[in-house]
């Protein structure tokens, strides 16, 4: 069964990640949905980012939950990927909602507040989270996803027809696990690999590699990724949260043990190559499995293999031509890039 397409913060390869024009790119390109980040403001407005801090896609540093919506609004957040896109603002939940209504599925991810307020808003976050989705008429499209689940509890306690997506980290065993579409084409499945034909798929593997075009200070880099952390898992010292993470190695049961049902669990991709049978597994219990953010050639063919409901990618353009050889760019996304 084909699975769908969900553009990861839009048509990102192409265009600066979540913003209205990477989402229009990708409407335009005929996905199947979309996915976007959001976070609060300094005066409690939603925005579509994905790092608590503006360094990695704009000059001027500034942390989001410190900083008013007018004040980030002054901001260019599309210059760092190219001078086409110059000028590109920092969208609004409801601007972005508006961007994607075109599509069938919307998948939002939503940072956990920062600080205090990690703790102690949750339930007053996850009433604000519905009051949201409920005002954009865009509920039966709307995925709420979060790393933070005890958000995730209470929006399916207050809604428990609201469908949410579980968002699960690799362990660090799963980023050595390769694709299985590589192993095939190296021959390294069930024999050792011809040297010749190894160094050809090598060599085309670093051609279809892409740089990572983002330069960031690394001490408010790490800093973003420990609030990120220690948000998502409120009030818990390192010893609890590491066992927090140790809890998810394995997903299927870890599924389980929670107090709610989610409708997706949408996993970093290489835990699927870590375990082979998770996707099959996990659906067989009736949640649609939606691995992200799948992006290269052998990894999207060997997820592809594993047939998910869904795949979330930076690169749909490339996941609609495998699944469409005859797929050519709409003459509307074409017209976005000249």
């Amino acid at each position: 069964m084909r699975p769908k397409v969900i553009a990861h913060r839009g048509a990102s390869y192409l265009a600066p990640e979540n913003t209205l024009a990477a989402f229009r790119l990708a409407a335009s390109m005929g996905v199947d949905g979309i996915e976007f980040d959001t976070l609060l403001t300094a005066d409690n407005q939603l925005v579509v980012h994905h790092e608590y801090i503006t360094d990695l896609h704009c000059s001027v540093h500034k942390v989001i939950p410190q900083t008013t919506l007018e004040e980030l609004k002054t901001l260019d957040f599309g210059s760092w990927k190219g001078e086409r896109w110059a000028g590109e603002p920092i969208p609004t939940f409801a601007e972005a909602l508006e961007a994607c209504s075109s599509v069938d599925t919307i998948q939002v991810e939503f940072k956990s507040p920062l600080g205090a307020n990690a703790t102690t808003d949750q339930d007053a976050y996850a009433e604000r989270i519905l009051e949201e989705v409920e005002r954009s008429g865009l509920a039966d499209k709307i995925i709420v996803t979060s790393f933070n689940h005890g958000i995730l509890s209470r929006v399916k306690r207050l809604s428990p027809q609201q469908r949410v997506g579980v968002l699960t980290l690799n362990s660090v065993d799963s980023y050595l696990a390769p694709p299985p579409a590589l192993l095939q084409s190296l021959g390294l499945e069930n024999s050792l690999p011809d040297e010749e034909e190894a160094t050809r798929t090598l060599l085309e593997m670093a051609q279809n590699a892409s740089l990572d075009e983002e330069n960031v200070n690394p001490a408010r880099w790490t800093m973003d990724r420990l609030w990120a952390i220690t948000s998502d898992y409120p009030g818990q010292n390192l010893f609890e949260l590491l066992q927090s993470l140790l809890s998810q190695h394995n997903l299927a049961s870890y599924i389980s043990s929670l107090d709610f049902r989610p409708e997706v669990l949408s996993c970093q991709y290489n835990t699927c190559f870590r375990d082979r049978d998770l996707v099959q597994q996990v659906q067989a219990m009736g949640i649609e499995v939606a691995p992200w953010p799948v992006d290269g050639l052998y990894d999207l063919q060997s997820i592809l293999d594993m047939e998910p409901v869904s795949i979330v990618t930076n690169r749909p353009e490339r996941l609609l031509q495998m699944l469409d050889p005859a797929f050519t760019m709409p003459e509307a996304a074409a017209a976005m890039l000249a």
